[in-house]
């Protein structure tokens, strides 16, 4: 992995059934001046558990959480290159990048503890 500084490079990529869907490149540039907002709210998030036999989910609801408790080094800035690429089933690649705001690095841990059930699916 890349050391923690200025002109560190970083990829990540996304694939689902082996097709490539996402790409991202971060350059990071300085330390940010601000820390940023990921987990200070209430976020959506899917639980689901296959069901033991293989057939459906034993779990499938649509919760609300926020961090119980939360650690984050320090937040960097830089630049972000993004490709959304075509895909059977979505419009991914119609999705276009067309003013970036901006491109943030932060190792954070999290402690989830409680939500809200949103739906149930079964």
């Amino acid at each position: 992995a890349p050391r923690i500084e200025s002109g560190a490079v970083f990829g990540a990529t996304l694939a689902a059934a082996d097709r490539r869907l996402a790409e991202a490149v971060v350059t990071l540039r300085e330390p940010s001046e601000t820390d940023g907002f990921v987990n200070a709210h209430p976020m959506a998030h899917h639980r689901q558990l296959p069901a033991i036999d293989g057939k459906g989910l034993a779990l499938d609801e649509l919760i609300a959480s926020g961090a119980a408790a939360f650690e984050g080094g320090r937040a960097w800035s830089g630049d972000a290159d993004l490709a959304l690429f075509d895909a059977p089933t979505e419009e991914l690649a119609e999705l276009t990048v067309d003013e970036p705001i901006a491109a943030y690095y932060r190792q954070v841990g999290v402690t989830w503890n409680g939500g809200t059930l949103l739906e149930r699916g079964l």
